[in-house]
């Protein structure tokens, strides 16, 4: 049912305009478009940007329905519905709230908008002021965003996938060259011949060497797979990471100082594997007869945390600073350290999955620090 109309539309116009020149001037200059209708519909403001963003001057839509210009046909219905609702009941869904929906163009095509509709009074008057913005270009950023994020998520599946097959196929014919390598090692147990067992133990320690590497291959196409992230506290991984090398912290004589960490939402078999790939590093890599001081510290930063490890060991030229979280890339032969060139790299995928990142600052010969960050997320779901 519509409440008749006591006042023109005029009337109702030169009553709200009549409050400020300012008003005019903020409607005028105002970058979204501002339409304004009475209780029964009509509209009765139409700034400069909605003739921008609709098409319409102000003189072909003034004093016409607002479902008749502007919303789609399929939405008149539901439009016209509301604006009784609220007529009778003062109820309403809609109002005082920012959404999206879509708009008629005056060339007749929909396009998106945001959309903020508040309700007013002035001098006795009750009207509907909307705040419209034209998100087209955002949509399709985000459209063609979305676009990326998918044909990225699909080659990193595909990529996964292929080093897994490569590598679980590859693990079998390993297999048989370990086992005839053992039965050759078997046939001539007592060869004397210097050559043979020389030769042996190459293909025993290439095979070996093989196998490393098929396992951390695989290992590093596994990451983040079929996961969920869930409460890290990093104090009782980083525990746990010093049980695991507590021999060889006991055989290097490491002295490790730990700030207190935080409690953040991550994953936590890859947290472990990371600080664990950082630990190992400083153990391993330290200067000879010097026993190796780590310092594992944290900072606090808007919207991620900054976690450093830092050591006293041999360092790191700055011109392979880059190149060392490149996957199977080695700064020093096997004979010097043992490895196969991708725990950092492991590390690289593990922040990466956290929204962080991680770089190195380092100097040859006086110890290394490694940065890496974490995004931070609502974690106080989880507290007691």
């Amino acid at each position: 049912m519509l409440i008749p109309r006591l006042f023109s539309m005029k009337e109702i116009k030169e009553n709200i305009w009549s409050s400020e020149e300012t008003t005019r001037l903020i409607m005028n200059s105002a970058l979204d478009a501002i339409v304004c209708i009475d209780t029964d519909g009509y509209i009765i403001i139409w700034n400069p940007q909605a003739e921008k963003t609709f098409g319409f001057t102000e003189a072909e839509v003034m004093g016409r329905r607002l479902s008749e210009t502007i919303i789609p046909e399929h939405y008149r219905a539901l439009h016209e519905a509301g604006l009784n609702r609220y007529i009778n009941t003062s109820q309403a869904t809609v109002l005082n709230k920012v959404f999206e929906i879509s708009a008629l163009h005056h060339n007749g095509h929909e396009f998106p908008i945001e959309l903020t509709i508040i309700p007013m009074r002035l001098k006795e008057h009750d009207f509907f002021c909307a705040f419209i913005r034209d998100i087209t270009e955002r949509k399709e950023a985000e459209d063609r965003q979305k676009e990326y994020a998918q044909d990225l998520k699909r080659k990193n599946i595909e990529l996964e996938q292929f080093a897994y097959v490569a590598s679980h196929d590859l693990q079998e014919p390993l297999r048989t060259v370990s086992g005839f390598v053992e039965l050759l090692k078997r046939h001539y147990k007592s060869e004397t011949n210097e050559n043979v067992i020389k030769y042996i133990n190459y293909i025993t320690d290439a095979s070996d060497r093989m196998r490393r590497l098929v396992q951390d291959l695989l290992d590093y196409s596994r990451l983040g797979r079929e996961h969920i992230l869930e409460p890290v506290d990093c104090n009782q991984v980083v525990q746990e990471v010093l049980s695991d090398l507590a021999m060889a912290i006991l055989e290097s004589k490491a002295v490790i100082n730990i700030d207190p960490l935080p409690l953040i939402s991550g994953y936590s078999t890859e947290m472990k594997q990371l600080f664990q790939n950082l630990l190992s590093n400083s153990l391993k890599f330290r200067k000879p007869g010097e026993p190796p001081v780590i310092n594992i510290t944290v900072t606090p930063h808007e919207d991620s945390w900054q976690f450093s490890v830092t050591d006293n060991g041999i360092g790191i030229d700055e011109k392979y600073r880059e190149r060392i979280f490149v996957i199977f890339q080695r700064l020093h032969t096997k004979n010097e350290y043992e490895g196969t060139g991708i725990g950092l790299a492991h590390c690289k995928k593990i922040t990466e999955l956290h929204n962080g990142k991680i770089w190195v600052e380092a100097t040859p010969g006086v110890g290394a620090t490694f940065y890496f960050t974490v995004k931070k997320r609502n974690t106080d779901k989880w507290k007691l």
